[in-house]
């Protein structure tokens, strides 16, 4: 299956049909048709995390035991130094086994483990080639859920969760995540997030009926609504900002975010990483027999990499078949609630201009301390919030979409403020304004409300990534015993500061840019 094809093909019918995209995931909503939670996978009470069923804990036993018990053991096999080996002879394991949605999903989490602990080990060099028997059936879920085979927010937060009391509530004293890397530090991080979907799944549902309510010109509603996306926004920054309660910025900048690196703009993998078994892309690639018919020249970069053009075979004397890919790592920037939020209050992002100056062309790394950084100008912008559904699933991406092209909260009311002030605006029959200045005027004070509670969310998550990032990058302090050597980490750290969430870009000036994006989409009132 092309990889080409991934996006273009509609989410499988799984458990029921309301688990099943109703159009293809290219395809562009009518103009002004608001959307049905139900239609994307989207839960009116938990927004983006499944439910009802919740997430798997297991794979069916036949066939797929040898992918969970490779899991259970993970930890134990990176300490060990033996992952590799043990990856390295798992069975091939077609995914044609898989008949739910929750299988594929638990699949794809499974595999994005496995296969990032794989590339980046613990305490060893990068792993360049990952082998068939992970590689092939990792790309195969991602395309199935829309998803790319690198571990994303959906592996690590969406299908890692579980409720300790299945009766009881979604929130920090009842969730816990089924599985880490490293252990409790990890744990939290990703609980703060899975925490931040639930408090703030009321404002999905809220969002659509204040479209309905702009639909209809009701007034009313439309304030009531905006009131409970203000109230959920609220929310997930009093949740974020629990992250400093478990989560050690030492531990998690120096043993947790550098699982979560991906391989784009790497220093430690310039090509991307080679996935065997894996087709490339028609549309790129053509399909050659041995690495001796590689050269940057004949347009097939990427097939092989320097190290297979040397006679690196597969144990048999054979040459290895795949394709390099170039991924982003795992970020809350893939957060889908995130982005509704934005789309839904009209708050528009800008492409950023890249920071892969010609120095990391050249494989060269960045210092993440530096306060400037070249940039090159053959590099075009690139629009990194954009950028980052890619890692979404396949149907919360194409309800991000829907919200884009329904009714605009910010515009209708706008345009109600412009001229309820106005002598010229219509009138009923009792020359009445057709709308009541008073609601109109409460409705852009809530709206502005609702942005400015996202200022304040960017606001609070810049300060978290000082603590977690910038200021954990400047210190000088010696790599302790259960760290990572210097050499290795301190390059492998670098490089995980410009893959995950931006790909590549400068973090605090690519943050500040998106939280004054924020504040320019407040409406002006008239006095």
């Amino acid at each position: 299956m092309p990889p080409s094809k991934a996006s273009s093909k509609q989410c499988p019918l799984a458990l029921s049909s309301v688990l099943t995209c109703p159009r293809s995931l290219k395809a562009t909503p009518p103009a002004a048709a608001i959307p049905r939670l139900q239609d994307y996978n989207v839960d009116p009470l938990h927004g983006f995390l499944p439910v009802n069923p919740p997430p798997l804990r297991r794979l069916p036993e036949i066939p797929y035991a040898p992918w969970e018990h490779t899991l259970d053991d993970l930890s134990a096999l990176l300490l060990a130094g033996t992952l590799r080996e043990t990856v390295e002879k798992l069975p091939h394991l077609s995914t044609d086994s898989l008949k739910t949605e929750r299988e594929w999903q638990r699949a794809y989490l499974v595999l994005s483990f496995i296969g990032q602990a794989y590339v980046w080990g613990y305490n060893q060099d990068v792993a360049e080639v990952l082998p068939i028997a992970i590689a092939k059936p990792w790309h195969s879920t991602a395309q199935h859920l829309g998803l790319k085979p690198v571990i994303t927010y959906a592996a690590v937060e969406l299908y890692n969760y579980r409720l300790i009391d299945p009766d009881g509530p979604f929130d920090l004293s009842n969730l816990a995540v089924m599985h880490t890397f490293t252990g409790n530090d990890e744990a939290w991080f990703y609980l703060i997030s899975i925490a931040t979907e639930a408090a703030g799944a009321p404002a999905l549902a809220a969002i659509v009926a204040a479209m309905h309510a702009v639909k209809e010109e009701n007034l009313q509603v439309l304030i009531d609504n905006l009131n409970i996306v203000k109230q959920a926004i609220e929310e997930i920054t009093k949740v974020m900002m629990r992250m400093y309660e478990r989560n050690d910025p030492h531990i998690f900048y120096h043993r947790v975010r550098p699982y979560l690196a991906g391989w784009e703009g790497s220093s430690e993998l310039p090509d991307g990483l080679f996935y065997e078994g894996v087709a490339p892309a028609p549309s790129t690639c053509v399909t050659i027999k041995s690495p001796a018919e590689y050269t940057p020249a004949n347009g097939i970069k990427g097939v092989f990499s320097r190290r297979l053009q040397n006679d690196h075979d597969n144990g048999d004397g054979h040459p290895l078949h795949g394709t390099y890919r170039k991924y982003a790592g795992a970020s809350a920037g893939q957060s889908s609630l995130i982005h509704c939020l934005d789309v839904a209050l009209g708050i528009e992002h800008n492409p950023h201009r890249m920071a892969r100056c010609a120095a990391a062309q050249q494989h060269i790394p960045i210092d993440p301390t530096a306060k400037t950084r070249p940039v090159d100008p053959k590099q075009p912008p690139v629009n990194h919030i954009h950028e980052m559904r890619k890692y979404m699933p396949g149907c919360h991406r194409a309800f991000i979409t829907a919200i884009e092209h329904a009714p605009s909260i910010r515009k209708y009311i706008n345009n109600l403020n412009a001229t309820h002030h106005d002598p010229t605006t219509p009138t009923d029959m009792d020359n009445a304004p057709v709308h009541d200045s008073a609601l109109a005027d409460e409705a852009t004070r809530v709206f502005n409300e609702c942005v400015l509670e996202m200022r304040t969310f960017r606001d609070r998550h810049l300060q978290i990534v000082a603590t977690y990032i910038v200021l954990q990058a400047k210190k000088k302090k010696e790599v302790g015993h259960f760290d990572r050597p210097p050499a290795s980490q301190s390059v492998r750290v670098r490089q995980s500061l410009q893959a995950r969430g931006t790909g590549g870009t400068d973090l605090i000036p690519f943050l500040k840019q998106s939280r004054d994006e924020t504040t320019e989409a407040l409406l002006h009132m008239e006095i």
